[in-house]
This record gives structure tokens, C-alpha cells and sequence, in this order.
């Protein structure tokens, strides 16, 4: 409730402020003297009418809606002070009202100081773009490995039928590999399967329906895929190039165990859920700004992710292989027969040494390719904890 107080404001006119005051009980104004006082909880208001001397009120801090403070381009005149139930005030001189309010100890709301000072402007953008980068780089791909143990099985395995189906007949056609060497990888990757080590076992308890399918695809050429829940695609074209260079299996079991990779750490549902925390943000961060800058954040940030979870695929492979007591450099050579890219020269250390990528690895679902052969010639990478198949 406000307070009444006797006329203090025309008892110090030298800091009392002319106004007209809108009761609420009367459509006309009455003309009144006001004044903005320092108290415990901000500063308050007390408002003395002149045509009833010493029937002050005085309103608290909250009880007042007080008006913004705007930067010199935009000052105000006159501005209107809303009240509630006590109507409202419209005061003669609105520079004189903020020094007031001021003196008496009042303190800018955040948006006002943003918009008077560029500097805090330009500070508080920097740190949201700041805090928007550390979170897409490092929150929510931590998020999404997190939530991805909760993604049923089941769900994975019928994304998979439903996107094997669409393939089929599109992309794929029937394999024309040999019964005989279909069993023949079969098998190497069934053993491969049965020693994997539980150190490489991203998430505890998660068993994977694991089918190893062969087609041929004049479309996507030497290539292998996999699909959430433990389906994999090896083309004829793989199978063809590694016969070509004389690679032998070894190469190919390379290229299946950079596949598991991808299941075994779920890739394929951390990329949705990557895509949806992307989605979300992005929406609200940047609702104001043209969709063409909004998508290329949304693009390139996906890129980002795609690429740390083909070195994380990398990883596996090579802790894989290592334990298994498996050669990389069949792999190295066949990696760089299906990308076209020349062979290292040997370095022995992984990434030492090597020339650095051209720069529009940014561009690229997948990492540089030389420098992923070098990786493989080499067994090691930098980036790589083989004791667990993960990224540093």
C-alpha cells in the first residue's frame, strides 16, 4: 500500500519535478510536484499534488513502472510514467527525470545499458557468440553421446530396413561376388566381431544385430556403409579395388572395422541428436538473422560433426586392428586408391611431418585424406587413444 506523507516536494522545489498526474478518478490531470527519493529497495516515488497540498503519496520501487532510459539520437521530451492502480504521470522534462532517477541511486536495466554503451554491446555479442561456440563444439556433441544410450534398438534396426529398402533398387543393385567369397568375408568379419575388446565397446550393454550385406552400385562406386543398429553394406567396388592392388582381405577387414566404428559409438543416432540440439538453438539464436546465414551455420556445424565422427570411426578401426594384430598400410594404400590421393612419404609417426591440408577440410563431411592415409601407413594418429578407440 502507498504511503502518505506530508509535502515534502514543495518544501524542496529545487529537487522536485513539475508533472501532470492522471489518478484514474478524474480524466483531467492534475498538475503536481514530484519527487524520486533514494529507499531500501530502489528508489522511490513521491508525488505531491498542488491542488491539495500535503496529501502525498509515495510509492515504492515496484509499485512504479519505470520508463527506459534512451541514448541522446532518441531523448525524449516528456515521457509517461505508469502507476497501476494510481494511474499515471506524465512528466515535463524526461532529462530531468533520469538524473533523478539516478541520483537517487537507480540502476540502468540490462537492455539499456547495451543499448547506451557499444562497448557492453559489442562485449555482451562477443560472449554469446563465445559461449555459442564452446557449446556447439563441445556441448552438444557430449549431450548427444549421452543421450544416445537411450535410443532403443529396435528404433535403430527399423531406420535401417526402411533406409536399406530405399537403397535397394535405386542405388544398389544385386552383388555379383561368388557365393564362395561372400562366406569368405563373412567369416573374417564374424571373428573380427568376436574379439572385440571391452575397452573399444563405447557403451555398455549395447549389442548390435550385427549383418554384413554385399551390392554392387555403379553410383557410389568402392564404398561401404553402415546403418544404425549393426547393418553394414560392403559394394563389389571395394571388394574389385582391393583385388586390383593386390591388398588382400586385411585391407578390406580395415575398411568393415572403420564401419563398426560408426555403430559401436552410434554415430548415426548422435548425428540426429546432434542435428536436433543444432536445429533447436540455431532457431532461437537466430531468428533475427537472414536464413541464408542461419543454414550455413547449420551446414557448416554438421560438417563439423560428420568429420569427428569419421576420425572417432578412424580411431576404432586402429585400436582394432592393433589388437587383433592386424597391418594398417593395406588400409592406407586402399584408401588412397578409392580417393585418388598419392601415398605418403613414410614418417612412421602418424601426423608428424606431414603437409598440412589445403584448408577447405571445413567444407568436407570427412577429414583430409592424406592425412587420414598418413594416419594408417603410420598405425597411429595424434588425435587417437588406441587403448580405447576414441578421440583425445
Amino acid at each position: 500500500m502507498p504511503a502518505h506523507r506530508p509535502p515534502a516536494a514543495a518544501a524542496q522545489p529545487g529537487r522536485a519535478l513539475k508533472a501532470l498526474w492522471y489518478d484514474g478518478l478524474s480524466s483531467r490531470g492534475r498538475r503536481a510536484l514530484v519527487m524520486i527519493e533514494p529507499a531500501a529497495g530502489g528508489p522511490q516515488l513521491v508525488i505531491e499534488p498542488l491542488d491539495a497540498p500535503g496529501d502525498g503519496l509515495c510509492l515504492a520501487h515496484r509499485q512504479v513502472q519505470w520508463p527506459q532510459t534512451y541514448g541522446r539520437g532518441t531523448a525524449q521530451n516528456r515521457l509517461t510514467v505508469a502507476l497501476g492502480e494510481h494511474g499515471t504521470l506524465e512528466v515535463q522534462s524526461a532529462a530531468q527525470w533520469h538524473e533523478a532517477y539516478s541520483r537517487a541511486g537507480g540502476k540502468r536495466k540490462v537492455a539499456e545499458r547495451l543499448q547506451l554503451g557499444w562497448k557492453l554491446l559489442l562485449g555482451f555479442t562477443a560472449a554469446s557468440v563465445l559461449l555459442l561456440v564452446l557449446f556447439f563444439r563441445y556441448g552438444t556433441p557430449v549431450l548427444a553421446t549421452q543421450l544416445a544410450r537411450f535410443v532403443p534398438i529396435a528404433w535403430e534396426l527399423e531406420i535401417s530396413q526402411q533406409a536399406l529398402a530405399q537403397l535397394d533398387g535405386k542405388v544398389f543393385k544385386p552383388s555379383g561376388l561368388p557365393a564362395a567369397r561372400q562366406l569368405a568375408l563373412r567369416q573374417r568379419f564374424e571373428a573380427m566381431l568376436a574379439d572385440i575388446p571391452e575397452p573399444l565397446r563405447r557403451y555398455r550393454g549395447y549389442q548390435p544385430m550385427w549383418r554384413l550385406e554385399f551390392r554392387a552400385s555403379e553410383f557410389i562406386g568402392a564404398n561401404a556403409l553402415a546403418f544404425p543398429g549393426g547393418v553394414m553394406v560392403l559394394t563389389d567396388g571395394m571388394v574389385a579395388l582391393a583385388e586390383k592392388h593386390k591388398l588382400g582381405d586385411d585391407a578390406l577387414l580395415g575398411v568393415l572395422a572403420h564401419e563398426i566404428g560408426h555403430i559401436v559409438h552410434r554415430h548415426s543416432s548422435r548425428a540426429l541428436i546432434e542435428q536436433t540440439v543444432l536445429n533447436a538453438v540455431l532457431s532461437m539464436a537466430l531468428s533475427d538473422v537472414s536464413g541464408w546465414v542461419a543454414l550455413a551455420s547449420t551446414s557448416l556445424t554438421t560438417l563439423a560433426y560428420s568429420r569427428a565422427h569419421e576420425r572417432e570411426a578412424d580411431c576404432f578401426s586402429m585400436a582394432l586392428m592393433r589388437h587383433q594384430k592386424m597391418d594398417t598400410r593395406p588400409l592406407a594404400r586402399l584408401f588412397a586408391a578409392v580417393t585418388e590421393t598419392p601415398m605418403p612419404a613414410p614418417q612412421g609417426q602418424g601426423q608428424a611431418g606431414r603437409k598440412p591440408s589445403a584448408g577447405w577440410d571445413w567444407l568436407s563431411t570427412h577429414p583430409d585424406s592424406g592425412l587420414r592415409i598418413a594416419d594408417f601407413q603410420a598405425g597411429q594418429a595424434m588425435q587417437c587413444d588406441l587403448r580405447t578407440g576414441r578421440l583425445r
